[in-house]
């Protein structure tokens, strides 16, 4: 990657004084800041501009803020009236001034996210993939802080026939080895799936040169975790049912086992922390465990969570801190649940009554404006 042309920096001491700031100085002290003055600070000169939008320190920026849990946000799809209405919330914030350590149930004030989006499905660091399946299944990214926002490109049909119940897949992810985001594109035929990966840096959509024979059942968003991307499918061989992983880096897929115990059927697949986690699903039998993989691509390291609450249906937001993890019970019920003590208390998200989905995702300075040339962009 080619190196940032930074500069540096001459700052004016008591009126007389010029001391040079080295690059490096000038990098910590911006990757600190919010995203909001960053953007303000593009303004200042060429080489902070340059500095600002280079992919590396994006990656940095959007790392810290994940490390360190601050500038981290929750994002919840509302379906009202065949709409989705898109809200962010500072929970942390909300939980610093609220006493939550009573037995009461506490209400947070979301805030309305002021422009359009069809549906958020997937969300990596500060970037959202927004789907439109009246459009022949479009891509959108987004970028909620600075408000900029991206139609893909349609990804080309690779091959013909297609499945007579032709499903796509699709995911947004982060690729560690380039600090590249990548939309990933999964078409079902017959006899397996065919990838195809888009990236900000070229504009369109390339082929990946391999037939992976699995069908997808389940979520078709793909979950993000330890830098691959996961789905639910079948083995066309013999319609087993595995976890199949698309690694980013690699562009290629592999497999990885289900819980010993789990069912082969009526599963959700999800995030739970850093790691995988596999749900039970029902609308009629209520569970009360559930199966995470402590140590990633070791089937030896499933292991089994109880919680104390019973559900016919769980997900997990993505959000937890050193004691508590936000969690979706039955597709309506916020719980804060305490797995060292089994204790748990209720969180409302204002007047949304109806969560069609929820995730947690970073401010980041994002790449949309920086890095694409010669394709415009719509800000709403």
């Amino acid at each position: 990657m080619e190196d940032r042309p930074i500069k540096k920096k001459r700052t004016e001491v008591h009126g007389s004084q010029n001391v040079e700031l080295p690059p490096e100085i000038i990098d910590a002290i911006l990757l600190r800041l919010p995203v909001k003055p960053l953007c303000r600070f593009k303004l200042v000169s060429k080489s902070w501009q340059s500095l600002i939008s280079h992919p590396d320190f994006v990656a940095n920026h959007s790392k810290a803020a994940v490390e360190n849990k601050d500038r981290r946000r929750l994002f919840i799809n509302n379906l009202l009236y065949s709409s989705f209405l898109l809200y962010s919330l500072n929970l942390d914030q909300f939980l610093n001034e609220n006493d939550h350590t009573v037995d009461v149930d506490l209400v947070a004030a979301p805030t309305e996210l002021d422009f359009w989006a069809p549906s958020v499905h997937c969300s990596c660091y500060g970037l959202f993939l927004s789907t439109e399946f009246a459009s022949d299944n479009c891509y959108c990214l987004i970028n909620p802080v600075t408000k900029e926002s991206k139609k893909l490109p349609k990804p080309p049909i690779w091959r013909l026939p297609l499945n007579p119940f032709f499903l796509c897949i699709y995911a947004l992810g982060f690729d560690y080895s380039t600090n590249e985001y990548k939309v990933i594109n999964g078409q079902e035929y017959d006899d397996g799936l065919v990838f195809s990966v888009y990236t900000l840096q070229t504009g369109s959509w390339r082929k990946i040169d391999d037939l992976f024979p699995y069908k997808v059942f389940g979520c078709l968003d793909g979950i993000m975790v330890h830098g691959h991307v996961h789905w639910l499918a079948r083995k066309v061989a013999d319609g087993s049912s595995v976890i199949i992983s698309f690694l980013l880096a690699e562009e290629t897929v592999r497999e990885i086992a289900l819980p010993p115990n789990a069912p082969n059927d009526s599963i959700n697949l999800g995030a739970f922390r850093d790691w995988l986690c596999v749900t039970s699903t029902s609308y009629i039998a209520i569970f009360n465990e559930f199966w995470v993989m402590k140590k990633y691509g070791v089937s030896e390291s499933w292991t089994k969570m109880r919680v104390s609450k019973p559900y016919k249906d769980l997900s997990h937001s993505g959000f937890w801190t050193e004691t508590h993890d936000l969690m979706v019970f039955d597709e309506k019920l916020l719980l804060m649940y305490n797995f060292n003590d089994d204790n748990f208390w209720t969180l409302s998200i204002g007047e949304v009554e109806t969560i069609s989905s929820i995730g947690s995702y970073v401010e980041t300075p994002g790449y949309l404006n920086s890095l694409i040339k010669n394709n415009k962009f719509q800000g709403r």
